[in-house]
């Protein structure tokens, strides 16, 4: 038997038309989020311009030896926090107004730039990158021959020594006074003014055999230990023509290099930067905070930790 024909239902307007309209509401939504994103995204890849040569750029930078300590910084919290970012020998902490982002031309390196491999180095980067930039020494801080010093390791001293009458004061902190004994400013052994006429002062070197002297600092020191022990093996009166000869060795060794600071003779502060023992010689390496030369770094590999802050585009 049939089935009963089942009766047409109308549909609901009311329905069709609400559907549409929240249809429309979420359609406009996906667009407009759609414009906000890629708007944001453009924005975004501006902001992270890639840097080029000639480019301005600011950044945050540590700067390390191999080794890991930090010889310097631009943040205030790395250079005085000794403890979770040691120090280098010759590192100075400078007032806090002094450690702010640093500012260089990419690509811009000697005169009125920085090192090459630091200019060159930031190069491809973009804000808020940060990169270990490495820095051969060709391409970091030049050795300056004049800053260097090559010291035997068993040397000799002449005994008799002489100055102007103002050397003389300057050096050893008062007036020459003819057969009275002084400290050596240098050595720290006695000396004896043998003559003072002229506005010449002759000296007398008179150390004791098996004496030992600290004349490029205290090792010890518990707040700047600097030099090392010298020993006086010898003296020969006859020596370097009838003035006296006096053989001293320095108590040094490979493990000094680039460990071991000191000041020398002219006053200068250096670092141990060679041994041989072959030679029987020392390098030191001088410090000239007047020229802004640091013999810790030149001619060394160097390791920049750079965080990039803002980058401006060239107009040329």
């Amino acid at each position: 038997m049939d089935s009963a024909p089942i009766p047409h239902q109308p549909r609901d307007i009311r329905k069709i038309v609400l559907s549409v309209i929240v249809a429309a509401i979420v359609l406009s939504g996906a667009l407009v989020f759609y414009i906000w994103y890629t708007g944001r995204g453009s924005s975004d890849a501006a902001d992270r311009t890639t840097i080029i040569s000639g480019d301005t750029v600011l950044m945050d930078y540590i700067g390390r030896l191999s080794d890991g300590r930090v010889f310097d910084t631009s943040l205030l919290d790395i250079a005085s926090d000794d403890v979770i970012y040691p120090k280098s020998m010759t590192f100075s902490l400078r007032s806090n107004d002094s450690y702010a982002t640093f500012s260089m031309e990419a690509g811009k390196y000697g005169s009125g730039g920085t090192i090459k491999g630091f200019a060159l180095g930031v190069i491809g980067m973009r804000v808020d990158e940060t990169r270990i930039i490495e820095v051969s020494p060709e391409n970091g801080y030049a050795v300056d021959p004049d800053m260097l010093r090559t010291i035997p390791i068993e040397d000799e001293v002449e005994g008799v020594e002489t100055f102007s009458q103002a050397q003389f004061a300057e050096a050893f902190g008062s007036s020459a006074v003819q057969m009275q004994t002084y400290t050596h400013f240098f050595w720290g052994w006695e000396v004896l003014v043998l003559d003072n006429t002229s506005g010449l002062v002759t000296i007398q070197h008179r150390p004791t055999v098996g004496q030992i002297v600290y004349p490029y600092g205290q090792p010890d020191s518990p707040t700047s230990p600097s030099g090392w022990a010298v020993e006086v093996v010898g003296y020969d009166p006859a020596g370097f023509g009838g003035r006296g000869k006096i053989s001293i060795r320095n108590d040094v060794s490979a493990s000094d290099v680039y460990n071991v600071e000191g000041i020398d003779y002219d006053g200068k502060q250096f670092v141990i930067s060679a041994y041989s023992g072959a030679d029987g010689t020392i390098q030191i390496n001088k410090v000239d905070s007047a020229t802004g030369y640091n013999g810790e770094i030149a001619g060394r590999t160097l390791f920049f930790e750079v965080t990039i802050v803002e980058v401006t585009r060239s107009e040329g």
